[in-house]
């Protein structure tokens, strides 16, 4: 399989910066909390001591451990299941990066890229410390979102958001034939 000249940006350089951000941010909502860095493989209920720091309008600073996936489902402490999400996140990558290498459209790429890049985040939380550290609350913005996320979730968030915009233009191109 012969890859196209940009494939490294996407699959590399752009995940690479995902999880630099991702990291660099939870080591400062950590260090801002007063809390070690490893503080979900301490305490992985941290969430519900009530660490919360007012920052704007619209968001706030809340330190939780989410021990499951997306929104928390799936939360558990057991290491089976620490170890499969862990396992399951990277053969999702791997995945991607399959997709990402036969895939021609840009936004879908660079969606591919932020989600590659938000998955290896979260995955080295869930390796290292057994959960994902999130810290950041947009309940004022969004009351009817009470979760607390964090940079490789958004970076996810948004992939997902890039790749649907792929699809609509797409559909919207073919309706024009």
């Amino acid at each position: 399989m012969k890859l196209y000249k940009s494939f490294w940006a996407y699959a590399a350089a752009i995940p690479a910066i995902v999880i630099a951000l991702d990291q660099l941010s939870k080591k400062w909502a950590t260090g801002m909390f007063g809390m070690p860095f490893n503080i979900c493989e301490i305490d992985p209920y941290i969430g519900q001591k009530g660490h919360f720091q007012p920052f704007s309008p619209i968001i706030d600073w809340a330190m939780t451990c989410n021990l499951g996936v997306s929104f928390g489902m799936l939360s558990g402490d057991s290491p089976a299941k620490r170890w499969g999400l862990t396992i399951f996140a990277g053969l999702m990558v791997i995945a991607m990066i399959y997709v990402l290498a036969k895939t021609a459209e840009k936004w879908t790429r660079l969606g591919l890229g932020l989600i590659i890049g938000g998955a290896i985040g979260n995955g080295i939380d869930r390796f290292m410390h057994g959960s994902v550290t999130d810290f950041i609350s947009a309940h004022e913005l969004l009351p009817f979102f009470p979760w607390v996320f964090n940079v490789a979730d958004s970076a996810i968030t948004i992939g997902v958001m890039f790749i649907a915009l792929d699809i609509f233009l797409e559909w919207r191109a073919e309706k024009r034939l």
